[in-house]
């Protein structure tokens, strides 16, 4: 096992190429006709990721409006859960996300499959809501997508569930269903920086609940919660063979030429940048080489590290949690302690 900081840096060329794949590819050139762009997209990026999701049995994703609640991992959740989902969803992210990955977010903002909020500027949690409903009413899906656990996390269990979110399909009397998707953070790690490639994830949905059906949101939130533990340990548990590969639904939409504009703008921008950015790196590499051997020798070392970061995201399995790591020493402490206090035998 390589050291904390050598396994960075052996993933961190995959994982930049894997940010470049957020790009997206989209149906830009087609005008007419009912299409799912978002679709196109996902396809594009699970095709690159080479990942497949495996279908628990029970319950399907929902149809009609309905609040999703799905588990929070890493930066990937959002092309994964958007797949799980049949991009029936609008996810609600905040813009952070946008920046990181303008690309995808901008041409996803112009056909309203994407919806990008200021965390620290929801001061008025109604005028928040009241946004939603607007968006959600002007959108071609007007179900949601959200991470109810409010933050990031890599840990082993289940983060406390927020309450604004809940509220929110509460007071609107909206049904939400829980689905939880185990291995998402093997895909694409932005906090570990790696990437691997053909990994195999696990998904469950729960039951819808119906928000109207309950007087008291205490009440309301408590049914939540216990959905929520039990998919949890449901898709946590399950071993990542034996189930059905999971077939996504996703809905043909027809987009105005005002939107396929907006969209064919927003991807031509960001093909450009990335051509820009290709051709100046390439630029540069042959000038270093070209500045005598130690540049040449500097040229090949670059090609060999990513070779080797790209090989190492196709075979090598994603480390353990910090979570999972920590309890596999304990028990072993705790094994070799059993194991000195029992009684020698001759």
């Amino acid at each position: 096992m390589l050291p904390p900081l050598l396994q960075a840096l052996l993933h961190l060329p995959a994982y930049l190429a894997g940010g470049a794949a957020l790009t997206g590819f989209l149906k830009w050139w087609q005008l007419n006709g009912p299409r799912s762009d978002v679709q196109a997209v996902l396809e594009f990026l699970k095709a690159a990721f080479q990942y497949r999701v495996l279908k628990l049995p029970g319950p399907d994703v929902a149809q009609g409006k309905v609040v999703y609640l799905t588990n929070h991992r890493a930066w990937c959740d959002f092309f994964v859960d958007m797949w799980v989902t049949g991009a029936r969803a609008q996810p609600l992210s905040r813009r952070a996300v946008g920046m990181a990955f303008p690309a995808f977010a901008s041409s996803l903002l112009c056909i309203k499959s994407i919806l990008l909020f200021n965390r620290a500027g929801v001061k008025d949690t109604e005028k928040f809501n009241r946004w939603l409903d607007s968006e959600l009413a002007e959108g071609p899906q007007n179900s949601l997508l959200v991470y109810p656990e409010g933050t990031r996390s890599l840990k082993t269990q289940s983060l406390p569930l927020k309450r604004g979110m809940l509220r929110y399909a509460f007071t609107r009397k909206l049904p939400v269903q829980v689905i939880i998707t185990a291995g998402k953070e093997e895909v694409l790690n932005e906090r570990r920086r790696w990437v691997h490639l053909g990994r195999t994830l696990t998904t469950g949905c729960s039951e819808v609940l119906d928000s109207s059906q309950f007087d008291d949101f205490e009440e309301f939130a408590c049914a939540v919660q216990r959905l929520w533990d039990e998919q949890w340990e449901r898709v946590h548990a399950a071993p990542r063979s034996g189930f059905p590969t999971l077939v996504p639904h996703f809905p043909e939409l027809t987009y105005s030429r005002a939107t396929v504009a907006c969209e064919s703008a927003a991807l031509a921008l960001w093909t450009a940048v990335l051509a820009a950015l290709t051709y100046g790196g390439v630029r540069l590499l042959a000038r270093l080489a070209a500045a005598g051997p130690a540049g040449r020798a500097a040229v090949v070392a670059l090609a060999l590290w990513t070779v080797a970061s790209l090989a190492a995201a196709a075979l090598l399995p994603p480390p353990k949690s910090r979570g999972a790591a920590a309890k596999a020493a304990a028990a072993t402490v705790q094994g070799d302690a059993a194991a000195s206090s029992l009684p020698k035998q001759d």
